[in-house]
């Protein structure tokens, strides 16, 4: 097969990396050939961090080419975009949490949070398979906004794109998470998996 793609952006204390693990694993049970690769900043302050997973094939080199990836995993808008318009290629699938996480720079007043509208006019210039929902509402209609990032995994398991099957996420899931918060975590990426079909 081809090497899938994804990369996957936000800010510290999403669970943004938590969900390329899970991703990853997934895949690896699927038998599949994995490279993945990390970047953070200011983690612990929302800094930005992104994700770089590939699936199959036979790459050696974590780091996902400009233009190249199949999928956009976003959990912060103006992180996405940013991501997006760089990594993700023409007519890529975009999931996009649309709850913002204001920056330092916004809460300090030096500077703006850009204009949403002019956000995804700038991404739809790379696609137009956007997928846009408040993951962050859905995961605490399921119990916590701390499983934000098992709500964006419900949408791109049902996205039908990944080269692994649900039940292959879900056991990676279950195996990965703590017995206590399984019951919640399985709501929530129900509840991402009907969000896919969202405008």
């Amino acid at each position: 097969m081809d090497t899938f793609k994804i990369v996957v952006a936000g800010v510290g204390g999403q669970g943004t990396l938590l969900a390329s693990r899970l991703l990853a694993e997934a895949a690896i049970k699927a038998g599949l050939h994995v490279k993945i690769g990390e970047t953070y900043g200011m983690a612990q302050r929302g800094g930005p961090v992104m994700g770089h997973i590939q699936i199959g094939g036979e790459t050696n080199n974590p780091q996902i080419r400009k233009g190249e990836a199949d999928v956009l995993i976003g959990f912060e808008p103006a992180e996405a975009v940013r991501r997006g318009v760089t990594y993700l290629k023409k007519d890529g699938l975009a999931l996009i949490n649309t709850r913002k996480t204001t920056p330092v720079e916004v809460v300090s007043g030096m500077m703006p949070y850009p204009d949403m509208d002019k956000l995804f006019a700038l991404l739809e210039k790379v696609t137009k398979n956007i997928h846009t929902f408040d993951a962050t509402g859905i995961a605490e209609e399921a119990g916590d906004p701390i499983t934000t990032n098992i709500v964006m995994l419900g949408a791109i398991t049902e996205s039908g794109l990944l080269p692994c099957s649900e039940e292959i996420v879900v056991n990676t899931m279950k195996e990965g998470l703590k017995p206590q918060f399984i019951e919640m975590n399985m709501k929530a990426f129900d509840l991402g998996k009907k969000a896919y079909h969202s405008l």
